[in-house]
């Protein structure tokens, strides 16, 4: 097929399937909220060992007596006495605690990323093929899920191995001078063009196992023999892959320069991925996206009309989530509001009080336009991460929201309440709202898994309830932009005023 054809079809999946495709990159990023929640738990179980035998206690007996003032940035060396005050928190049981809940929150990674990548890449061919994105995600998740988990772990295997074999050689030779230094010199390089090798070797295994439905050995086999039968194909994806991580470096790096690196995150998410999985699928597959009419029809608006469109219609899912569903939003009030109560009683017992920070005014700067889009891009990741991770049955989400809620309520228990107030009520009483609904977002995406887990709901159920979830999240990226607006340029200035700074 053209190699332009595969481009063309990677830009258009993004611009013209965006409530189809998009959530299933929003589930990708809702894979670290997931995973987190093993953590979380190992957590909660290591701080009620330590509160029951009393350690916690001395551990923050000790941590105030702890000069943090000697700290110097020229000369990095830990404060007198916090090493023995860190040294409380360790015993055996905290120890086994940790390793199995990051044991656990390894298995819960593979097995959720192999399930999205499989709904993704299902989601993506469908687009191409001019069936339902959605639906066809959401069978392809159930279809090729443990295809993908053993792939994962096969490539995972491969890679570890070649590298802890590259760096144990090198290691060998190192210690025999300098003839010794310039061959392991040699294995390293060796090590990462072999590595580099395998990689591309299986680049395409993903598509195949999707594409051709015949089994992992059968894609591994395919995806070896793609530069063989197809080497001007082949070279094509090396170079648009090699000039997609030259970009995503300078997306990354511009992000960072600007101040704003979870813009490029935002970006790297909704844009960078899907064109590079559509040009991909379409290369694979020998068929590109077709030019049937999106749900605007043949009279296609402009960008900017488009835009404006899916925005109110965002902003009304919006309004029409928290009137239909008040149950799930009122659980997420409560759990919110609980965390809050908690994290506060949990901290201000400590009689520790932290005062007005100097130069209150000036925080941000003076125009913090790099400020006011990092945290809204952040804020907003932040929710449908929390909302598409709560299709896990609602957990994750639960945890999301006690977790910000502990966060919350432990620096209100440690910060003077005039202060603490000042800082936080311009902003919170828009962005805490949002954070309620993306969280009461992921409870009702959680009832509707344990539906479709216990069969009560079919594919074309779930695929309507992740779309309507998308539209919701557009509604919210309006509250988290107003909210980061007050933050950014309203809330230090207030702060200023209450403060007298």
């Amino acid at each position: 097929m053209r190699i332009s054809t595969a481009l063309r079809s990677g830009f258009r999946l993004p611009d013209r399937y965006p409530i189809a495709v998009l959530p299933f990159y929003l589930l990708t990023a809702s894979v670290g909220v997931v995973t987190r929640v093993p953590l979380f738990v190992g957590i909660a179980v290591v701080v009620a060992v330590l509160s029951s035998s009393g350690r916690l206690d001395t551990f923050a007996e000790r941590i105030q007596q702890v000069d943090f003032t000697t700290l110097n940035a020229a000369e990095p060396t830990p404060p007198t006495g916090l090493a023995e005050a860190l040294a409380v928190l360790v015993t055996p049981v905290t120890v086994t605690v940790f390793a199995l809940s990051a044991l656990v929150a390894v298995a819960v990674s593979l097995l959720v990323t192999a399930g999205v990548r499989a709904g993704t890449l299902s989601a993506v061919l469908a687009a191409i093929d001019d069936r339902e994105p959605t639906v066809e995600g959401v069978r392809g998740a159930r279809r090729f899920w443990l295809s993908f988990v053993t792939y994962l772990l096969f490539r995972g295997l491969l890679i570890g191995s070649i590298v802890v074999a590259t760096v144990f050689v090198a290691a060998l030779f190192v210690v025999l001078g300098p003839v010794g230094a310039a061959l392991s010199v040699l294995v390293a390089v060796v090590g990462v063009v072999l590595a580099v090798v395998v990689t591309l070797l299986l680049a395409f295994t993903e598509q195949a196992l999707v594409a051709d439905g015949d089994g992992l050995v059968d894609a591994l086999r395919a995806s070896v023999r793609f530069p063989i039968r197809r080497p001007v194909d082949f070279l094509f994806y090396v170079l648009v892959a090699g000039a997609a991580f030259v970009a995503n470096g300078i997306v990354v790096g511009t992000a960072g320069f600007l101040g704003v690196t979870q813009a490029g995150a935002l970006l790297l998410v909704l844009l960078v991925s899907p064109i590079f999985d559509g040009f991909k699928m379409s290369l694979y597959a020998e068929r590109g996206l077709g030019e049937r009419d999106d749900e605007y029809g043949a009279d296609r608006p402009g960008y900017r009309s488009r835009v404006s469109a899916r925005t109110r219609d965002g902003v009304g899912a919006l309004g029409r989530f928290v009137v239909d569903h008040p149950v799930w939003n009122l659980v997420s009030t409560l759990v919110l509001g609980g965390s809050i109560l908690a994290g506060y009683a949990a901290t201000a017992g400590y009689g520790i009080q932290i005062g007005t920070p100097g130069d209150v005014a000036g925080v941000f700067g003076v125009f913090p336009i790099d400020t006011f889009v990092n945290i809204a891009a952040n804020n907003w990741l932040v929710g449908a991460a929390s909302a598409y991770g709560g299709l896990v049955f609602g957990v994750p989400a639960a945890v999301s929201l006690a977790f910000n809620g502990l966060l919350i309520g432990a620096l209100a228990g440690i910060f003077e309440l005039t202060p603490f107030l000042a800082l936080v009520a311009p902003h919170g009483v828009i962005e805490l709202p949002g954070l309620v609904v993306a969280g009461a977002l992921g409870l009702h995406l959680g009832a509707v898994g344990w539906r479709a887990f216990r069969g009560r709901t079919d594919a074309a159920g779930v695929a309507e309830a992740l779309r309507d979830a998308f539209r919701v999240l557009v509604g919210l990226a309006v509250v988290f932009v107003v909210a980061s607006f007050v933050e950014a340029f309203l809330t230090p200035r207030i702060a200023a005023f209450v403060l007298g700074g």
